[in-house]
């Protein structure tokens, strides 16, 4: 099987070894991460608006259907915007989509904290949530296209840092600001650096070879100290095959992780966590605890920013099966643990348990089963369908995740606190023999090794025999 592209990309213009610039790659991964930053004071402030409105604060008074609708718009906004993210991508690239996208989100919360009743309170969220959906989509891969192997654990888990810090920032706003001048701060404190950074860096070498710009994808190799990957560019000019992304989703090599991916997010959207952090100030309270919502909640926001900082470190030596058994294994734990508290009247008089019980759980989720599938979705979804794939499969999130938060408040009511984190351990313990039985390791392989792990056996297969490469189409870098 050939890898030519591991030693010929491997080599800048000068003949000398291609080292890779860290600095560029993290400016990359910052700015994709920034973009996505829309989307999480999107959460942020839904939940200062349900939270301050419910308290009389905003002018008008939202029923407790309304309060669902105002949390979850964001996120049917966010379904939308996925949607679309895979054409939007294939024609703009990641890069120029996310930083365009800013523009319309940023309008979405001037809508918001203008708002005068629910309907256009809605209309903002839904704004909102439509044109953060693209960057919470293209983030993932856009960061794998850039990063080096040695380093792409690190960097595919820094968006999970900045996206919680805009979650913090918007709540921290709420304590000082009502809620639409914290919408308006936190926009423009989102929209300013993302445009900043994302107009420094270049698109990704990939998107460019598939658009058939060779000189620009080889340039941008370059900018990012990375070797082209094996992937022909796809023109209408040139006699090159094309295989429908039907075709290519039957081969086996390509659906079992689609499969795998579809499993993980699934696992994520139900195990609990965005329920709670969407919900934070309200079932914080419902949850009887003395200490103030709002710290509890930023509280909450700080320990996944250690949790995700500490794994940064630990996933290139530890491995994503390691922190993801270790994750699964530990919120499971901790659910039964904090639904045991509401079954067993002799716990009754340990006050502090549910609080602490649901601080471990989160923070064993921050340690593995929240940012560690990002990753290996980001790695094990193949080049030619990471467009097509990439949105299907967060389409499919974030669908998930509306129900899981939409049915939240309905479950509590009918089957307590206790019941709703006993069957939130059910889902944990299946995450936990998903990765057991399914999850490859894929620290320090490169795109195109990650890819043979789910080939058959006897099948010989690289990215450019399934593309089809034109006549003097070379991957060495030139300059």
């Amino acid at each position: 099987m050939a890898h030519s592209s591991g030693g010929a990309g491997a080599h800048g213009s000068g003949g000398g070894e291609l080292r890779p610039r860290l600095w560029a790659q993290f400016l990359a991964t910052l700015g994709a991460s920034m973009a996505v930053g829309g989307w999480a004071v999107g959460i942020g402030v839904g939940s200062l608006c349900v939270d301050q409105l419910s308290r009389g604060i905003g002018g008008f008074v939202l029923t407790e259907d309304q309060q669902v609708w105002i949390v979850t718009s964001n996120y049917i906004g966010t379904v939308a915007g996925s949607a679309v993210a895979g054409k939007l991508s294939k024609r703009f690239g990641a890069r120029n989509t996310m930083l365009w996208c800013c523009v319309p989100a940023v309008a979405g919360f001037i809508v918001t904290a203008f708002a005068k009743c629910y309907n256009t309170l809605l209309i903002g969220r839904l704004i909102v949530g439509l044109f953060s959906g693209p960057a919470f989509v293209l983030h993932v891969f856009y960061i794998s296209a850039v990063a080096s192997p040695q380093y792409r654990g690190f960097l595919a888990l820094l968006p999970d840092i900045v996206y919680m810090v805009y979650v913090i920032l918007s709540l921290v706003l709420g304590v000082y600001f009502p809620w639409w001048w914290a919408a308006i701060i936190s926009a423009a404190l989102f929209a300013l650096p993302t445009a900043v950074a994302l107009l420094i860096v270049p698109s990704d070498p990939v998107y460019l070879l598939r658009t058939g710009r060779l000189r620009e994808a080889k340039k941008a190799a370059k900018f990012f100290g990375v070797p082209l990957p094996d992937l022909a560019p796809t023109t209408t000019e040139e006699g090159v095959s094309h295989k429908s992304t039907w075709t290519l989703v039957k081969q086996p090599r390509h659906y079992r992780p689609l499969l795998l991916s579809a499993a993980l997010l699934l696992g994520v959207a139900f195990c609990g966590y965005m329920a709670v952090l969407s919900y934070s100030l309200v079932f914080l309270r419902t949850l009887g605890s003395t200490l103030d919502a709002t710290v509890v909640s930023v509280l909450l926001c700080v320990i996944r920013i250690v949790a995700v900082g500490l794994v940064s470190v630990l996933i290139d030596r530890l491995g994503r099966r390691v922190l993801l058994l270790f994750s699964a294994a530990g919120m499971t734990a901790s659910y039964l643990a904090l639904a045991a508290y509401f079954y067993i009247p002799s716990l009754a008089q340990f006050t502090h348990m549910p609080l602490l019980a649901l601080i471990l759980a989160i923070s064993f989720f921050c340690m593995g089963v929240g940012p560690v599938p990002w990753c290996v979705i980001g790695e094990i979804v193949p080049a030619r369908l990471s467009d097509a794939g990439g949105a299907a499969l967060v389409l499919f999130y974030n669908i998930t995740s509306l129900i899981g938060v939409q049915v939240f408040p309905p479950l509590l009511a009918a089957l307590g606190i206790g019941g709703v984190f006993a069957a939130h351990a059910g889902v944990t313990g299946a995450i936990l023999l998903l990765v057991a039985a399914a999850v490859p390791e894929t620290r320090g392989l490169s795109l195109q090794q990650i890819e043979e792990l789910f080939e058959d056996k006897d099948e010989e297969y690289t990215l450019v025999t399934a593309v089809g490469t034109p006549v003097g189409y070379s991957t060495f870098s030139e300059s």
